[in-house]
């Protein structure tokens, strides 16, 4: 395997969203030596990522079936996919029904993206407006619930709404940006699916969620995809209370933009250390339009996230 850093950018925004400004310089090249690779896993038809321990990789566009399965090779098992979003920076030629069924018989997990609105304090040109806040988090729910369908990602798969990083402090943005999430995990949950979120710990995206984990009436994320470029394979984190979002529940992007070879196939890629347990949360699964509310009543506390 051979590993060396790329240009640096605004977090995963450098290379994933359409108005990010890449920033930057080349920081390193090293070489790594290769140790043995992971024997290939079974295949799996599960909800993704569910219950997993283990390393994953982010890149802008699904590789190729054939890079997949070089990479086969690596210690990587879990990718993410980018699977919709306003604010989605790369064409998915590859991410295709097809695709997704020959990754799951290979064995890889999917951790799926969306790359929606963002923080209206920021300078993205694609943004969540604070007087729309939670009726936008529905109909982002709603799109990121049909893609998902769509590449056949079983329900309970979690699904991770992808938040840049906005400067902490803002009263009125991180009103917009709790309800945006809010309303996104509890459309969700209607829709079978689990809620994650994405964001870095310097980000007022972590803060907010923090401050607003006990909140009454809020529906937080079930797993926190949480990004610290220290290297570090772990989810712990100072910034992050013990006890929340806790026991594996869940994953750090550990190290950016870097190129790494396995197989003879070299990528562009994010490294994540992900440890999640799939919780056993009941929600609906009845069929819900923008236009019309679900076809089924939602069981008392049925939206809550674990606790």
């Amino acid at each position: 395997m051979t590993t060396t850093s790329a240009p640096s950018g605004l977090r995963r925004a450098a290379r994933r969203l359409l108005t990010a400004a890449v920033a930057g310089m080349l920081l390193a090249t090293a070489a790594v030596t290769a140790t043995s690779a992971p024997a290939q896993a079974a295949g799996y038809t599960g909800p993704h990522p569910g219950t997993f321990t283990g390393l994953g990789f982010d890149t802008c566009a699904a590789p190729s079936d054939a890079e997949m399965t070089a990479w086969l090779q690596s210690p990587y098992r879990a990718v993410g996919i980018y699977i919709g979003g306003v604010n989605r920076g790369c064409a998915q030629d590859n991410l295709t029904p097809e695709w997704v069924a020959s990754q799951q018989a290979k064995g890889w997990r999917f951790f799926p993206l969306y790359v929606g609105l963002q923080a209206p304090c920021t300078t993205y040109l694609r943004r969540i407006d604070p007087a729309q806040a939670a009726a936008q988090g529905l109909a982002a729910a709603d799109d990121a619930a049909t893609n998902a369908r769509s590449l056949g990602l079983a329900l309970k798969s979690t699904l991770i709404l992808d938040i840049e990083h906005y400067d902490p402090g803002d009263a009125a943005c991180s009103t917009a940006v709790v309800s945006f999430v809010g309303a996104w995990t509890a459309r969700l949950h209607q829709h079978g699916y689990l809620s994650g979120l994405y964001t870095n710990t310097a980000s007022g995206g972590l803060q907010d969620q923090v401050a607003a984990y006990w909140q009454s009436g809020y529906v937080r994320p079930d797993i926190l995809d949480f990004a610290n470029w220290d290297g570090v394979q772990t989810v712990a984190d100072p910034a992050i209370p013990a006890t929340y979002w806790a026991p594996k529940r869940r994953m750090k992007q550990y190290q950016g933009d870097h190129y790494e070879t396995w197989g003879g196939v070299r990528l562009d890629i994010d490294s994540n250390y992900l440890d999640l347990e799939l919780p056993s949360i009941r929600y609906q699964t009845g069929v819900i339009t923008p236009s019309r509310p679900a076809t089924r009543t939602v069981r008392p506390g049925s939206l809550r996230s674990p606790r």
